[in-house]
């Protein structure tokens, strides 16, 4: 009765082997698949950082650009105000001559126009 019992038990530790080694054969599949899944995620994530940098890069390029077609504009503006300036009779008369005189520098000081 032993070589029976050992025999059984040898076939029940080969089929409990066998079962063991079927179930670790069908977590290195999913393993596989995991890890599949993570490099295509990985190479997602590079792709959409790329995508982000070159999104920067030309929104720091457009702003620059904005910010410097602005500032060429405000320089232009200040460049080129035209002020209107009282007319003078051109009379002999100092006193209006020194009231225009005054009217004139006012509108430089108001204006920030300098003397260059």
């Amino acid at each position: 009765m032993a070589p029976f019992a050992s025999d059984a038990s040898s076939k029940l530790q080969s089929f409990h082997k066998a079962h063991i080694l079927g179930e670790l054969v069908e977590v290195k599949k999913q393993l596989v698949h995991k890890e599949e899944k993570l490099s295509q995620f990985a190479k997602r994530l590079q792709r959409l950082e790329e995508a982000q940098a070159r999104q920067n890069q030309q929104d720091e390029n457009e702003w620059s650009l904005h910010n410097f077609a602005k500032r060429h504009h405000q320089h232009q503006q200040h460049s080129f105000n035209f002020v209107n300036l009282p007319n003078f009779n051109g009379s002999n008369d100092p006193s209006l001559y020194l009231d225009w005189e005054a009217k004139v520098q006012h509108l430089f000081h108001v204006y920030k126009v300098t003397e260059d």
